[in-house]
């Protein structure tokens, strides 16, 4: 089984799809102001830019969860 490892371009470009969508939507206002703090100590914090943009994603991915769980 071969498995493929995403680029540092491909984990950047899924995470301005989830930051362009997520941004937008009411449920996810304080959460995504939360998230742009985060966003700059994942930065500052972690050396390696994948490192971050993994951690931003996994962000994302919460405030994605959360948003699901107010839809009706």
């Amino acid at each position: 089984m071969t498995s493929s490892i995403p680029s540092l371009d491909d984990i950047a470009d899924t995470v301005r799809r989830m930051e362009a969508r997520l941004q937008d939507a009411p449920q996810a206002q304080s959460l995504f102001e939360h998230y742009t703090l985060l966003n700059a100590r994942f930065a500052a914090d972690l050396a390696d830019p994948r490192d971050a943009q993994l951690a931003c994603s996994a962000a994302l991915m919460l405030i994605q969860e959360t948003v699901r769980g107010t839809e009706p």
